[in-house]
């Protein structure tokens, strides 16, 4: 049985009050909150984010049977007490609430799956009121930190501990993808991979896991990528084994921080590395989650000190010529949609040569990515290509590995190809 929102709300004053049947019996509640809440505000507008937020309300009102907390428009979080009560509704609830959290939320020309955690606070007693309850689930969500698995569903009862507290961010580790002068052979650069060790000794790359973070946790966890992305650049100079150019990718939100183009260049300078050797990867399309402009600020100031820029999945996405210029964009990478099966099948060689017939008059050098074949490698080699990395050229290495793999190259071959843009 659905109820409508202003009915529930109703219906919850009188049970705040305590009124009606539910007086001195078992109570639930529910606290539900959208991690992703500021990065779908930037990328899909703050009036379609307050329509999902609507319609996932409505959903949980119809399938829950929830009595709704009034709260703050576009907060991401969700209150409300549930028509049920006792410990044995709590199984089917718990399903319920995991397949509606699972579910999209469908808008007009597009579907949304929102990043959500939620606590169902159970009350035996029925003593608690409303506001302790949803004191309970907050508490208890505080063990779903952003480096937590995704949609965590859990139930608590007042007078328990909350789960336990979220991964700690020492768990940050890099990952290098060598990538290989097509003439040379040599290490033309290495492209910085950031992963998070979760528990158990799994991982996840960043970029899954950053739709969860909010602003601070991302900036210290950035922060700590440079650290040790520089770290390792010193070492191999100190080896004698310098590494020409650091591919750093950073996502939209990242390079919209007003301060993120300073604290790479003050890393840099503490690690007494030129910004040349530093090459910062965007994806298409350019801004749409961390704003244009701010975006277009940090490329232009780091571009400006000497760093490159370079486009991923080049021809995949919106950006324009003109986004080519203006953000001076030195290097493209052919992502493995492009590059998968192109020694066998024409029409993708002939798509490959039309975008390396572009990047050649644009004076711009190119990359292929995800080369999974030895087939594959040596035909992109023959065709043009400046370098090339994936798992059939050299897979992706921890720093230590990278010494070994460094001191057995052959230093007496040609210098690398330039990866910068062309004169």
């Amino acid at each position: 049985m659905a109820y409508g929102i202003a009915a529930a709300a109703s219906r919850l004053a009188r049970l705040v009050r305590g009124e009606g049947a539910t007086r001195g019996k078992a109570r639930l509640a529910l606290v539900l909150r959208v991690e992703n809440v500021e990065v779908l505000r930037d990328s899909i507008g703050p009036a379609l984010l307050e329509q999902m937020l609507d319609r996932l309300l409505l959903r949980l009102v119809a399938e829950l049977r929830l009595l709704p907390q009034g709260c703050s428009r576009g907060c991401g979080e969700i209150l409300g007490l549930l028509a049920f009560g006792g410990c044995q509704a709590v199984p089917g609830l718990l399903a319920r609430l995991q397949a509606i959290c699972a579910d999209g939320i469908g808008l007009p020309g597009l579907r949304i799956r929102p990043l959500v955690n939620a606590a169902i606070v159970g009350d035996e007693t029925g003593r608690q009121g409303a506001a302790a309850l949803y004191a309970h689930g907050r508490l208890a969500l505080q063990g779903s930190g952003p480096l937590s698995p995704v949609g965590q569903v859990r139930y608590v009862e007042t007078g328990r501990e909350a789960a336990p507290p979220a991964l700690a961010l020492d768990r940050v580790g890099l990952l290098f993808q060598p990538q290989l002068c097509c003439d040379t052979g040599q290490v033309a650069a290495l492209r910085v991979l950031p992963r998070i060790w979760l528990d158990g000794g799994d991982s996840c790359g960043l970029a899954e896991l950053e739709p969860r973070l909010d602003d601070g946790t991302l900036g210290q966890v950035v922060a700590d990528v440079l650290r040790q992305a520089f770290a390792g650049l010193r070492g191999w100079d100190r080896l004698g084994r310098p590494v020409p150019l650091l591919s750093l990718p950073l996502s939209d939100r990242v390079l919209g921080d007003a301060s993120i183009a300073d604290t790479i260049l003050w890393e840099l300078d503490r690690n007494d590395l030129a910004p040349q050797r530093l090459e910062i990867e965007v994806s298409e399309p350019i801004g749409r989650s961390g704003g244009r402009m701010p975006v277009t600020a940090s490329l232009r100031r780091l571009r400006a000190a000497g760093c490159a820029i370079a486009l991923g999945d080049f021809g995949t996405g919106s950006a324009g010529l003109d986004d080519l210029r203006r953000f001076g964009i030195g290097r493209v990478r052919i992502g493995r949609g492009f590059v998968s099966g192109c020694d066998r099948h024409a029409d993708q060689q002939r798509m490959i040569l039309a975008i390396l017939a572009l990047a050649d008059h644009l004076g711009l050098a190119t990359l292929a990515d995800g080369v999974a074949t030895q087939e594959e490698n040596a035909f992109l080699a023959q065709i043009g290509f400046n370098a090339v990395q994936g798992p059939a050229v050299v897979p992706p290495l921890e720093a230590a590995a990278v010494d070994g793999f460094l001191l057995d190259r052959d230093q007496s071959l040609p210098a690398p190809f330039d990866l910068r843009r062309k004169a």
